[in-house]
Parts: C-alpha cells; structure tokens; sequence
C-alpha cells in the first residue's frame, strides 16, 4: 500500500474502534484499536513498514508537547513532590532493577535490551486511566499524579530508553561516558526547548501588538512549534523529548500573564489539540495490532525458537516486576511522607491503586516501534527485537486489562452517613435541567416573535423542540416515556386526519389538482403508518427511514418535473395544500386542547404546543416565499433571535442554581453547552 493509503486505513481504523467504545463501555478504547489492527493485520495479511527514524518525531513530540500544554499548572505545582519522585527517581529504579530482573527471567534478551525493555515500560499513560477511572471512581489527587508523573517520566524514560538502545547498537557501554552525555543531552535539550518557544511566543505577542490578533496562525504556531524543537534538539544531539517538553511547560505557564492570551485562542487550541491526540493516539495502538503477528512470526511456535506460552508467560512476569516496583515504590513513599505528616497512612490498598495506574501506553508503543532494525554495521539484525515488540506490547495490554479488571474492586467506595441527619435536597438530573433551559429559551423566543420574523422565530423554536425531545427519548424510563408518546401519536392523528379532510375539500373546490391531491395523500398516509412505530426508542428505529424519506421526497420531486401541468403552478398548488392543510391541523388541535373535561392532561397541552409551532412554521414558510429580504437580513433577524435564545438560557441557568435545584456542576455543564453554541454561531456569522 502507498503511504496516503495507509494513512487512510489507519485513520478509518482509529474512528471505527472509537465508534466500537461507545457500544463496549466496559473495555478501553486502546484494547478495541489493538484488537482492530490485530484483526486487520491477521485476516488481510497486512504488514507495514516502519520508518523508525521519524516514528519519535512523528508520535512522540505532539502527544509530549500536547499534554504539557494542557496539563494544570496548580495541581502540577501541588503534588510537585510525588510527580518528581515517580517521574525521576522511579523511573531509573525501574530501569536499572527491572532491567535486571527482566535479564534474568528472560535469558533470550541481552543486558542493555533488558534495560530498554524496562525503560520503555516505565512511562504511564494518564489518556487510558482517565478512561477507566470514570468507572473505577479514583481520587482526583491519584488522576492528577498520574498525569503529572506522566508528563516528566515520557521524557526520562525515553532517554534512558535511547541510552539502551544505543548502548546495544554500539555494542559497548561506559557509565561516564553515559552520565556526561545525559546531562548534555538534558540540559541542552531544555534550552534549545526553552529558547525556541520563547522566540515563537514572542513572535506571536509582536503581531499581537501589531493589530494581527489570528487565531489560525497562532495555533497553527502551535502545532509547527513541537516539530521543529524537536529536531533541532536532536540536530544538537541533545534530547528532543526534554526539548519539547520544556517548551510546552513554559507556553502554559505563560498564558496566565499574557495579555494576547484570549479565551478565543484556548478554545480553539485545546479542541485542535484534543483532534491531534485522538488521531495520534489511535493510530499506535492500531499500528500495536497490526505489529503483533509480525513479533509472534519471529518468536511464536511456528519457528521452534520459542513457544507462544513461554514467550507470554515472559510477558506477564515482566509486568508483574514492573507493576511490583511501582507498588513497592508507593508504600515507601507512604512511609517517608508519614515522618512529617503524621495523618499520612500506611496503606497496601492505596499501593495497589497506584500500581495498577501505572497503564503502559502509546509513548511505550512509539518508542519501541522506534527501535532500529539494525545495528551499527547496518547488516546485523537488531538483537531480539521481535521478541522486545512482543513483550512490550503484551504488557500494555496486560496493563490495561488488569486495570480495567481492579481498580474498580479496589477504589475506595464513598462512606455511608450514619445517624438521623436531615436529608440533603436532590437536584434535578442534568437532563432534567436541560430541558427546562431550552423550554426557557422557547416561550423567550416566543414573546419576541413579530410579523416579520416569523419564519425564522418558528424555525429556531422547532430546532429547540426537536432537542427536547430528544433529550426525553434518551433520559426518560419507559412508564414515563410511553405515555408521552401514546399522547402525541393521538394528537397528530388528530391533526393528520384534518389534514386530509382539508385536502379533500381542496380538490372538490378545484384549487388544487388531483396529482398534488395524490401526492399529499400519501404524504399524509405515511405519516400515519409511522405513527404505529413511534413508541420505539431513536436507537431502535435506525437510519433506514431516513434514508426512505429522503428517497420519497426526491421521487416528488422529479414527478413534479416530468408532469404535463406547468412547474409554477404545481409548486403553487403544493403551497396552498401545504398551508390550508396546516392551518385545519392547528385548529383540529386547538379543539382537542379547549376541551373541557378532565382527558385534556398538561403533556397533551404541551405536544399540541410543539406541534403548533410545527404547523406555523409550514404556514410562514409559504409566506416567507413572497417576501423580499434579501439574505444578509434574513441571517441578521435570526442571530438576534439566536442570542434572545441564548440570552435566556444562561439566565434559566443562574435561576435553577440560585434556587439550589442545580449543582454547581451541572451549571458549568450547562453553560458549557450553551458557550459552544455560541461559539458555533458566532464563527458562522464571522464567516
């Protein structure tokens, strides 16, 4: 395959098996990618060719770069200690003694590739554990030093990940020599990080001073800066990893004074970085599944070398001895800590947690997918390397299995109130809350409704409707649910029928003919059968009537083409039926909702509102035909509806959660949406 056509593949994999999460809540997104690319790779016969030169470059300095200049710089500061103490100090233990360990249970490995294999294995990966944690419930401090130690220890135990490989390609190794170039490597590093993001940072303030506030360009500075610090770092033989992550540090503690700084550009940057690193990440763990028959090839039982057992068995000691190290590694620091903070407790528990979190992931994939094919004459194969891919990526996905296996068995669960204590108040779902805020929005739009904006008062306020419902059909349980919709299939048979009564008396009164009869009639029959499937669930009635209405409206459409009768008056005829038609719909329900007996309930009174508007909406539209705005007004009538809109929205969110009927998160939740709409809105206007 050419490299776009891989590219492609890959990409569609990584979406497939994120589409796949959303249906198997239980298992990481990271395992389904791998059993993706497994798949692929077994049944397609797939095998691809690695360049590993630019495999760093390509994977590695974006995600380091991406997670430093996201990561929150108060609670990085806070847990300072722990971070830097698993960043550093536990990663040259699990280096060195894993190393060790992993040389003496495995004896096919030589002592630098066993170095490296528990190097490469000694970065975590906070995407995978923030994943599972929303089930296993951790603790916001554990999530936090995972991510933190994360971002330090991908750029130590990369390095010392390089001085093994380099040590095995060499085929000689010197300490000195080694600890002098990794303080070279380090420090240089850092300042060709440092100085490089700062003549960006203040390239970027001189047009900001200049007037040229472009948000594209700033963030697409972004995006270039990790590339090119990361390869002038490397053109210095110094780390390019320490490089870039140096860089993203110092641009995100420069947002908090930068005046140019806007909220516009953190947006648009933390949204253009969550795309990069969704793609990113999925793409290594696809290409993780796809490698694996290639390690098996090489060290699976077909060759006789070794047995697909042991080479396993290999696999899970070597993630027993870093899962240990790191558990170990806890409790002492418990012990530490517990010297000058006597509230500190000794806990196996919290070890084990700790343990489990330490998720191996793409930074372990990329640097081992990294990993040159030959030593330094170029001809020798690279000693066990298939057997190193192997080990590596089985235990990422040990890893995540015992994780997701675990930590929900042993996060702490959240201690029962004893005793007689008043109640606290329950708030109101978000769903709940959610759909209060848009009915809010309605009777606001509503009330500002006038003869000339009509048309795209009732559009707006059909939009709203249409979001309503559907929050119900998704929140609502089924003894609430169903009644709704036995309410609403009455009322629009109700409302269908009047329509072919008026259809009727249309043709007998010859304003419309019998082809745009015909044509409504079945419109209207339709309408019916498929009010006999609305009391099925949006998941279960599919895409295929989507597709048939689609299809039907485009067989009106080029029957009204081919008729004998003249286009004009065909079309003319269909707004006379559509609006006459609408017009007996809304009094037929108007009827049904005066009555004066008890059937008449407040949910009936609120679908014949919704579909009211809906009626209106058909009428102005017919009406809309004939007027003379020209598109620049129609667009500047509905962005002052839009925000009358959203106007009244934040203020039914304030209200709720002035009246303790909301929590507080539910509120930012809430206005978060409404920010993004927004958003969305004014982008579209700017355009």
């Amino acid at each position: 395959m050419d490299t776009l056509e891989v590219i492609i593949a890959l990409v569609g994999l990584v979406l497939i098996g994120n589409m796949l999460s959303h249906f198997i809540k239980s298992i990481p997104v990271s395992l389904i990618q791998i059993g993706l690319g497994l798949l692929v790779a077994i049944s397609f016969n797939v095998e691809i060719k690695l360049e590993t030169s630019w495999f760093l470059l390509l994977f590695i300095a974006p995600l380091l770069y991406s997670d430093a200049w996201r990561f929150p710089k108060r609670e990085l500061w806070a847990l300072r200690g722990p971070i830097f103490g698993n960043a550093i100090l536990l990663v040259v233990i699990t280096t060195v003694l894993g190393g060790l360990i992993i040389y003496l249970i495995v004896p096919e490995l030589s002592l630098p590739v066993a170095f490296a294999i528990a190097a490469i294995l000694s970065p975590t990966d906070p995407v995978a554990v923030q994943a599972i944690a929303k089930d296993a419930k951790l603790p916001a401090n554990v999530l936090h030093l995972v991510a933190g130690e994360s971002l330090i220890n991908d750029a130590s135990g990369l390095v010392a990940f390089k001085f093994a490989i380099a040590a095995t390609v060499a085929g000689t190794f010197s300490l000195l020599h080694a600890t002098g170039e990794f303080i070279y490597m380090s420090l240089v590093g850092a300042l060709v990080g440092a100085l490089i993001i700062s003549i960006f940072n203040a390239a970027t303030d001189f047009l900001a001073e200049k007037g040229a506030h472009d948000v594209v360009f700033s963030v697409s500075v972004q995006l270039f800066s990790p590339f090119i610090i990361y390869l002038t770092a490397e053109h210095f033989h110094a780390s390019g990893v320490i490089a870039v992550v140096v860089a993203a540090i110092i641009a995100n503690l420069q947002t908090k004074t930068d005046v140019n700084y806007t909220g516009e550009l953190h947006l648009t940057g933390i949204q253009t970085w969550n795309i990069l690193g969704y793609l990113l990440d999925g793409t290594i763990f696809v290409l993780l599944g796809i490698e694996i028959p290639v390690a098996m090839q090489n060290f699976a039982g077909e060759t006789g070398k070794l047995s697909l057992m042991m080479v396993t068995l290999y696999a899970f000691a070597t993630w027993l001895t870093v899962f240990g190290i790191r558990v170990l590694w806890t409790y002492f620091t418990q012990f530490v800590r517990r010297r000058t903070h006597h509230d500190e407790v000794l806990s196996w528990r919290i070890a084990i947690v700790s343990g489990l979190t330490g998720v191996r992931g793409a930074v372990t994939m990329a640097g081992v997918l990294s990993v040159p094919l030959f030593i330094a004459d170029g001809k020798t194969p690279f000693p066990e390397r298939g057997l190193m891919l192997f080990i590596s990526s089985a235990v990422i996905i040990i890893s995540l299995l015992a994780a997701v296996i675990f930590l929900p068995l042993l996060a702490e669960k959240p201690v029962k109130q004893k005793g007689t204590a008043a109640p606290v108040a329950k708030h109101m779902t978000e769903a709940r809350a959610h759909i209060y805020v848009l009915q809010s929005a309605v009777r606001e739009i509503e009330q500002h409704r006038r003869e000339n904006n009509q048309t795209v008062a009732y559009d707006i306020m059909l939009r709203y409707q249409m979001q309503i419902r559907q929050i119900q059909l998704e929140n609502m349980s089924i003894d609430k649910l169903n009644p709704m919709l036995a309410s609403e299939v009455t009322i629009r048979r109700i409302a269908l029928t009047a329509e072919r009564d008026s259809l009727r008396q249309l043709l007998v009164d010859e304003k419309i003919s019998e082809f745009v009869y015909t044509s409504e009639v079945r419109r209207i029959d339709r309408l019916m059968n498929d009010l006999e499937r609305m009391h099925q669930r949006p998941s279960q009635k599919g895409s295929m009537r989507c597709l048939k209405g689609w299809f039907l409206r485009g067989i009106r459409a080029v029957r009204v083409w081919l008729t004998d009768e003249e286009n004009d008056k065909v079309r003319a005829e269909y707004m006379i039926a559509q609006s006459e038609a609408a017009k007996a719909a809304i009094t037929a329900i108007s009827e049904f909702t005066s009555r004066s007996d008890d059937q008449v309930k407040k949910i009936d009174q609120q679908i014949a509102h919704n579909l009211v508007i809906s009626y209106r909406n058909r009428i102005e539209k017919a009406k809309w035909v004939k007027r003379e705005f020209t598109d620049v007004q129609t667009e500047a009538i509905k962005m002052a509806l839009e925000m009358i809109g959203l106007t009244a929205q934040r203020e039914a969110v304030q209200h709720l959660f002035e009246a303790h009927f909301i929590s507080a998160d539910t509120g930012m939740k809430l206005r978060q949406g409404i920010n993004f709409t927004e958003a969305g809105l004014l982008t579209k206007e700017a355009h």
